[in-house]
């Protein structure tokens, strides 16, 4: 699989162990260790609610990978040991394939098969475990991993990746038992392969745990006089006296012994609960996964086609292609059509548009300076008499426009009262220009102020210098009633 970072998610029937591992540059890292309780009255078989507590704990404890081994317990799932020819995985899976369902109980439906177990160099047989779980459990698995947006690499037993990582490190044959508070799982490995597995019951009430643990290990093949065991304990035991209550040497489990940094996982003594979430993490890290993987069978039936599947893929894009370009063509050909005709329609009307266009452009120049209204002129005739002759005064820009009508103050009537013929008549003119002194400034000033009946609301802008010609920039603001409006409104004599 060679994934870099991966989610080891250990599955218990009230309750489920996390580890995020990350690929490092020397050894893997161990990033995040978790343990998430399953909500009040909710398991696996509520793949919703569970989904949405699973993605609320990936959340919280800031698990960042969405890529996820799941193991199940041993508790669900049959387990048989087989001898078979010294071949090949895929020789051995098609023998298996044929005798797997008669092997298993006829009142189990619907089971997943897979098998474990590596072929040992130079031997006449070989011994496999041939494993079967309820196609109800992998199904329940993949909709509460597409629920919380998590993707499903595969699904193991957690003891077989646990017992594989374990027996992995050792030189010898071990057994590998994992105590949790709920159950117990035990694993003979022969190094990373395992030779048997087998459910246990709780270590809660000792006596009756150790005399089923006691008839486990006797009943399990061994290839020599002594078996160590190596002891991953949730659950308090002490590892010396277990020994003793065995009559073997037991030894206690340390992540480290995985090849794996644990020192930012904040695990306080706890690591040996989530060794089999990290050896999960880690199944997935190898190139050749987990031994046992019920998501990718190899014991799957093979699909009937009689028509190879890339067959009906290239005929389905072959006639949309075909589709595609029919459409295409006579789609183009309407669209031409409508083109053509518009642009004929447009070359009629060109000289006509074109003189009404002319038309418009000046009689819209000539009534904005005339129009019966020669108030813009006025303007500048009255603009003019104010800005002395001096030679050094001149306009840089000038703009002349009629102010939008006032609007309403009485909100309550229905209308805007009519503006007066002042309003009416009333323009807004902007004067910017150059000039020698602020004098002339002042002067111009005065000049329009002796004016007041038609040059009104006079504000002159600030004056800037311009260094390289000593002269000054100025802007007057003011507004400007024509002479015969000036005067309707004046008051008459009595």
């Amino acid at each position: 699989m060679n994934q870099k970072k991966v989610l080891g998610i250990a599955l218990g029937e009230r309750s489920l162990l996390a580890a995020e591992v990350v690929a490092g540059a020397d050894r893997p890292k161990v990033a995040k260790l978790a343990e998430m309780p399953f909500p009040p009255g909710v398991s696996l078989f509520q793949p919703a609610e569970l989904a949405r507590a699973l993605a609320h704990f990936l959340k919280d404890n800031h698990f960042a990978s969405r890529s996820a081994v799941v193991g199940i317990p041993l508790k669900w799932l049959v387990v048989k040991q087989k001898e078979v020819p010294p071949a090949d995985d895929a020789t051995v899976s098609q023998l298996l394939r044929l005798e797997a369902e008669s092997e298993f109980s006829t009142e189990l439906k619907d089971l997943v098969y897979d098998f474990a177990g590596a072929m040992a160099p130079g031997a006449v047989s070989r011994s496999v475990l041939l494993a079967a779980t309820p196609k109800k459990y992998i199904d329940a698995i993949e909709s509460l991993c597409d629920a919380a947006r998590i993707g499903l690499l595969a699904v193991t037993p957690s003891a077989l990746a646990l017992g594989s990582l374990t027996g992995s490190s050792q030189r010898e044959d071990i057994l590998v038992l994992s105590v949790g508070t709920t159950g117990s799982e035990l694993s003979s490995q022969r190094q990373s392969s395992a030779t048997a597995m087998a459910a246990l019951r709780s270590s809660a009430s000792q006596p009756p745990f150790i005399s089923e643990l006691r008839r486990a290990v006797s009943t399990l093949p061994i290839s020599q006089e002594k078996r160590d065991m190596v002891l991953w304990n949730d659950a308090g035991l002490d590892a010396t006296r277990l020994g003793q209550q065995l009559g073997l040497t037991v030894r206690a489990g340390e992540l480290g012994s995985f090849g794996v940094d644990a020192g930012d996982a904040g695990v306080n003594g706890q690591g040996a609960k989530y060794a089999a979430a990290v050896a999960l993490a880690l199944s997935a890290m190898s190139e050749s996964g987990p031994a046992i993987d019920f998501l990718h069978s190899r014991l799957a039936p093979p699909r009937q086609r009689r028509i190879p599947r890339w067959a009906y893929v290239a005929a389905g894009v072959l006639a949309l292609l075909v589709v595609l370009i029919v459409w295409g063509y006579h789609d183009l050909s309407l669209q031409q059509q409508v083109v053509s005709e518009k642009n004929a329609l447009i070359a009629s009307q060109q000289s006509q548009a074109d003189a009404a266009r002319d038309f418009v452009n000046k009689e819209t120049l000539a009534e904005y300076w005339r129009g019966g209204d020669p108030r813009y002129m006025e303007c500048m005739r009255d603009l003019y008499s104010v800005i002395p002759e001096d030679g050094q005064t001149y306009a840089t820009s000038l703009e002349i426009k009629a102010p939008p009508p006032p609007l309403s103050q009485d909100k309550s009537a229905g209308t805007a009262p009519s503006p007066s013929t002042e309003q009416q008549r009333l323009l807004s003119v902007t004067l910017q220009g150059h000039t020698s002194n602020v004098e002339t400034v002042t002067s111009m000033d005065d000049r329009m102020n002796q004016n007041a009946a038609i040059f009104k609301n006079v504000k002159i802008g600030p004056e800037t210098k311009v260094p390289r010609t000593q002269e000054y920039l100025f802007s007057i603001t003011f507004d400007y009633v024509p002479p015969h409006a000036a005067a309707a409104t004046q008051p008459s004599a009595k």
